[in-house]
Order: structure tokens, then C-alpha cells, then sequence
């Protein structure tokens, strides 16, 4: 039994590192991104379809005059990136089965409006953010942190447990107008671009100071942060991880089993 124990600890150890390095932002499997992918930038961001004609037509390629499909207007797409591409930009809808886009596509950005989100927040208090000097300390106290949008957003997405806690890194700060300190993530397991509030980090029933504003038009020059892509020197490490767990595996039902049977023949 200890055997098996110290087996499935020391597997455990080698598939983590995988976990970590893995949770990267890939390609998307879309050939007109695969040729203009050095100009495209990472968008990430949530929009609402606005077509002059009452729907958006979404494409397979900016270049094409055939369509994919087309979107009524008010429906929520999901922007991954954007691309200039003959003077206008184009966004992409990645693929994304549990939500009926069986292939990626391309929509023009000027027939979108742009949901309210940690960007938004982003552009509007950006000259209050300042750099955190804190040392975590009301988060790890409480063992726990709520998770939102933005500072006053009033939605409350979900909780953070004891051993996410561990893992917080806050890359600037925000104080609202009642002296309560808030703290941008820009990622962990995972999720991305999140705030939590440090020095109330239980709270769930914080006011929301500023709720989201109707959508507006996007603007090309949004600051907002960059998530870097993975290239071919981190899938060579994830291949690497693999192996080892891999070999790591074997070498353990080795161990493992060699005194077993060797008992079994001594019985026998």
C-alpha cells in the first residue's frame, strides 16, 4: 500500500509542471491566421453583434467574398484576435463546439460593440493604478479571496480556495473611493485578467460602485494586458514533460512490481 501511495505522489509531481506549462494560449487552427499571424494581436474579448443590415457575416478569410454563416445582431461573440488587414480590421471567432462554432471565422470589428470588461475598467482608471507593495497578507489570513470582472463590477464570479491563495500575484493595485484596495491578476490556473479585493477579500457583497456601461465601439488603440502566444521552444518542453512522465511511470510499475512478484515466488 505504501508503495502505491509513494507511486501516485511522485506521478503527481511529474504531471504538474505538464499542467503548468501546457495552460498556454495556442494557435488557432485557421489558415488565413496561420499566414498573418505577425500581425495579429490577442484580443480575448466579449462583443456584441451590430450589423447595419440586422446581422454580421462572418467569414473563413477577410480576403473572401463567400461567407461562413451570418449572426443576428445582439448576439455575444467572443473575439480571440484582430488583424488590420486592406485598411479595415477583422476579428476571430474561434472555434468553439460547446457553443454551436463548429469552424473559426472572421467578423469585421466595426460591425461589433465592445461589453463592458476588465479593459473597459482598464482605460477609465488607468492613471490610479499603482504598483503593489503589499505582502498578501488579508488574503492568506482569510485562505480565501472572491473573485470579479473589475473593482465594483457587482458580479462576484467565484471563489479562490486556500491553495490558489498560495499562487496570487497581483501585478498592480486600485483604491476605490471608500479606501478598499483592489488587486489585478492577470492570470492563475487558467483564468485570466481577473481582480480580486485585498483588503476585504471575503466580501461577496461588496456595492457595485461601477456596473457595466452599455457596449460601445472598440477602439484599435485599447490598452490592455498582452497574453503571450506559446511557439515551438515550449511545445519541445511539453513533449520533454510527457517523456519523463512517461518514463517516470514505467520506472515506477518497475519498482513497484519486482518485490511483488518475487514474494509471489517465494509463496509459491
Amino acid at each position: 500500500m505504501k508503495r502505491f501511495l509513494l507511486a501516485f505522489l511522485i506521478i503527481f509531481v511529474l504531471a504538474s509542471p505538464i499542467t503548468t506549462f501546457a495552460d498556454v494560449l495556442f494557435d488557432p487552427e485557421n489558415q488565413f491566421y496561420t499566414e498573418h499571424s505577425d500581425k495579429c494581436v490577442y484580443l480575448g474579448r466579449s462583443f456584441y453583434t451590430n450589423g447595419a443590415n440586422g446581422s454580421v457575416s462572418v467569414k473563413n478569410a477577410p480576403d473572401l467574398k463567400s461567407e461562413l454563416y451570418r449572426t443576428e445582431n445582439n448576439e455575444i461573440v467572443y473575439i480571440e484576435f484582430s488583424c488590420l488587414y486592406d485598411g479595415e480590421y477583422w476579428g476571430l471567432i474561434p472555434y468553439n463546439p460547446s457553443f454551436g462554432i463548429e469552424k473559426s471565422g472572421w467578423v469585421r470589428m466595426d460591425e461589433l460593440l465592445v461589453l463592458y470588461d476588465y479593459v473597459s475598467f482598464e482605460e477609465e482608471y488607468i492613471d490610479e493604478f499603482y504598483q503593489y507593495k503589499g505582502d498578501y497578507k488579508e488574503i492568506k489570513e482569510a485562505k480565501s479571496a472572491i473573485v470579479w470582472s473589475w473593482p465594483g463590477s457587482g458580479n462576484a464570479r467565484y471563489t479562490l480556495n486556500d491553495m490558489a491563495i498560495e499562487q496570487v500575484h497581483v501585478s498592480y493595485a486600485f483604491k476605490d473611493e471608500q479606501g478598499r484596495e483592489w488587486g489585478f491578476v492577470p492570470y492563475l490556473y487558467g483564468d485570466r485578467n481577473f481582480w480580486i479585493c485585498i483588503s476585504d477579500p471575503v466580501n461577496r457583497d461588496i456595492p457595485a460602485f461601477k456596473p457595466a456601461s452599455e457596449p460601445v465601439k472598440w477602439k484599435t488603440d485599447t490598452i490592455h494586458t498582452e497574453i503571450e502566444k506559446t511557439d515551438n521552444s515550449m511545445i519541445i518542453i511539453i513533449a520533454v514533460l510527457v517523456g519523463a512522465l512517461v518514463l517516470g511511470t514505467a520506472v515506477l510499475i518497475k519498482v513497484i512490481w519486482k518485490p511483488q512478484k518475487e514474494s509471489m515466488k517465494k509463496e509459491d
